[in-house]
């Protein structure tokens, strides 16, 4: 496996992951800021790591 097969599976984990914590995120750090959609930029961040992963270009 190479490099950027490893860091779009990583950028894959982290959209993942601020998916699903979004609301205690927003609960915990953003308390008094409101809202911030943590699952949409974890949608994007996913979308990304994707790409990387299943890419054809070599690099």
């Amino acid at each position: 496996m190479n490099n950027k097969v490893s860091k779009g599976i990583a950028l894959l984990l982290f959209g993942i992951l601020l998916c699903a914590g979004s609301e205690e995120i927003n609960a915990t750090i953003l308390f008094s800021f409101g809202d911030f959609p943590f699952s949409a930029i974890g949608v994007i961040v996913g979308a990304v790591g994707l790409y990387m992963v299943f890419s054809d270009k070599a690099e």
